[in-house]
């Protein structure tokens, strides 16, 4: 909504709430979308239209944390903390929280001028491992971890330590945790996980390393015939793949 002018704005409110014009008018109207008009409307009608004149605005890193928290924590909507916070744009939190788990779940302040110092950078590092260490942190993990790992296999069949070892592997670049870490989690009696040895973890990731040499010619067809079919089917299954395979 930066490019609009508080007229515009002003006149999106007025034909929304006066002329019961909608959305998809008021959209290609003004050149915004429909979920931005939506937002631009419910942010005026619960702060008013003060909240237009509202300066820039600088959010500190504990603001940003507390919001994000409201979100991946506590399940709150993005959308609903964003209006009650009285955030210009409904992207704003969620680009936070990009930003928050790309950056190894830690608030990064961007800074002007020339790069932070060591010392600065320091500081940054003791923050990062003391968000780690949070329990609401930790209840996060946990519960990635829980619904990850509780997704495999089925009633009837209990999950393969491969499948698993791969579950550990996504977890580590979702969550940005050492494996060390995330076993722990996995392997704590008071659950209901399966569990997996940090050897086995090591020791399947070696074989699959070894079978990606082994068979890179034939992995690399299968996915070269993958891509080529996924455009005609959904999801192309083994078999039809294994048909072109031989074909």
């Amino acid at each position: 909504m930066s490019k609009l002018t508080k007229k515009d704005k002003l006149n999106i409110y007025k034909e929304w709430t006066i002329e019961n014009k909608r959305s998809a008018y008021l959209s290609k109207k003004y050149g915004i979308g429909s979920a931005s008009i939506k937002y631009l409307v419910s942010l005026i009608h619960r702060h008013g239209i003060g909240i237009l004149d509202k300066p820039y605005t600088y959010y500190s890193a504990q603001f940003k944390l507390e919001a994000i928290n409201r979100v991946l924590v506590n399940h709150e909507a993005a959308y609903s903390v964003s209006l009650e916070l009285g955030l210009k744009s409904q992207g704003i939190l969620i680009n936070w929280i990009r930003s928050y788990k790309e950056n190894g779940y830690n608030v990064v302040i961007k800074r002007k001028g020339r790069q932070a110092c060591e010392e600065q950078r320091a500081r940054e590092i003791e923050e990062r491992k003391r968000r780690i260490a949070s329990p609401e942190f930790k209840a996060y993990c946990r519960e990635c971890i829980y619904k990850k790992i509780g997704c495999l296999g089925s009633k009837e069949k209990k999950p393969t330590k491969t499948e698993i070892a791969q579950a550990v592997r996504e977890l580590r670049l979702e969550l940005g945790l050492g494996v060390k870490t995330i076993l722990s989690i996995l392997n704590d009696p008071n659950n209901a996980l399966p569990s997996l040895s940090r050897s086995n973890y090591y020791n399947i990731l070696k074989r699959e390393d070894q079978d990606e040499i082994k068979h890179h010619s034939l992995i690399k067809r299968i996915k070269e015939i993958f891509f080529e079919l996924k455009d005609r089917y959904t999801a192309p299954g083994y078999r039809t793949i294994t048909d072109h395979l031989h074909s």
